[in-house]
């Protein structure tokens, strides 16, 4: 049984957010990780995981484009240092045009990357032992797989279950900070830095900051080019800005495929709307191409091969 008390906890969160520096940071923090059991699951091959880039005068060719950044570009980032990329992507298309912040009218270019069959990979997940404990489900994964979370939660004491749900919702905080740009992220990196150190996960998932209920995911450069591959890319634009956090976009034009130097070759007019598909298995392949005019289509090869 942990020796902090909910009071307790809260001292530290404070004193965290008081520090100048990443290394009285992550030291105050420090007492958290003996009471917090950091989630890592294993994710496979399923969904698609969206990039965006707001276009200022031409469609990007290339889907370098929309790749990270060269290590001579990278800027400091929620979860990386400057110099050294990160692979930020977003779990739907709405969550990644909000982050751009893309304004009426604008077009945005989405590449809609998956996680290859061959190359798993696991990821740290943050900010879902709340919507265990509510809904009996993680947020972003759909499920809580062989009820992990809840037998966590469920195995210890009442007081114990809810310090381990505060100190997860402080670090979502901390990660989903909308002001973290004013300290350059300081407190955010710290703690990305502070989770990587004890657990071998090659990237992070936590809550949105622009896109209440959306989720992104930082991945690490070289486990990023093992495991993602690009699988579609469109061009939206964006629409007229709604209430409650609706999202409303329009596809102006989807690639069909990508050439032999990556260069994305774009449908015909006449099928720009439908979003074109590529570097799919055969199985995928005949499983899109049973019944191409119903619309579940996509959801249900995509949630075929989702794996557990």
């Amino acid at each position: 049984m942990g020796t902090l008390t909910l009071d307790d906890c809260e001292a530290l969160f404070s004193r965290a957010l008081s520090c100048k520096t990443e290394a009285a940071f992550c030291h105050a923090i420090d007492p958290l990780f003996h009471e917090y059991e950091i989630l890592s699951l294993a994710f496979g091959r399923g969904s698609i995981f969206w990039r965006a880039r707001v276009i200022e005068k031409d469609v990007y060719p290339n889907i370098s484009d929309l790749d990270y950044p060269p290590a001579n570009f990278a800027k400091q980032g929620r979860l990386n240092d400057k110099g050294i990329p990160c692979f930020y992507i977003a779990a739907r298309k709405e969550t990644a045009i909000a982050e751009v912040g893309a304004t009426e009218g604008q077009l945005v270019q989405l590449a809609g990357f998956r996680i290859k069959s061959e190359s798993p990979i696991r990821l740290v997940v943050i900010g879902e032992y709340a919507n265990v404990q509510k809904n009996g489900y993680m947020h972003f994964a759909g499920n809580d797989p062989d009820m992990t979370i809840a037998k966590i939660l469920n195995n210890m004491p009442h007081q114990e279950a809810l310090k381990k749900i505060y100190i997860d919702k402080f670090f979502a905080s901390v990660l989903a900070d909308p002001n973290a740009s004013e300290n350059g992220y300081l407190f955010s990196r710290a703690l990305g830095q502070a989770i990587y150190s004890r657990n071998k996960s090659q990237g992070i998932v936590f809550p949105s900051v622009k896109d209440r209920g959306g989720f992104n995911l930082a991945i690490q450069a070289a486990p990023s080019d093992e495991s993602f591959h690009n699988v579609c890319c469109i061009v939206a634009c964006s629409g007229k800005p709604r209430l409650f956090g609706l999202i409303d976009f329009s596809v102006v034009k989807s690639a069909e495929r990508l050439d032999e130097d990556w260069n994305f070759i774009w449908q015909r007019e006449n099928n720009s709307k439908s979003i074109g598909m590529y570097n799919l298995s055969k199985e995928e392949f005949d499983m899109l191409s049973q019944n191409p005019s119903d619309r579940n289509n996509l959801l249900n090869m995509l949630h075929a091969n989702r794996a557990n």
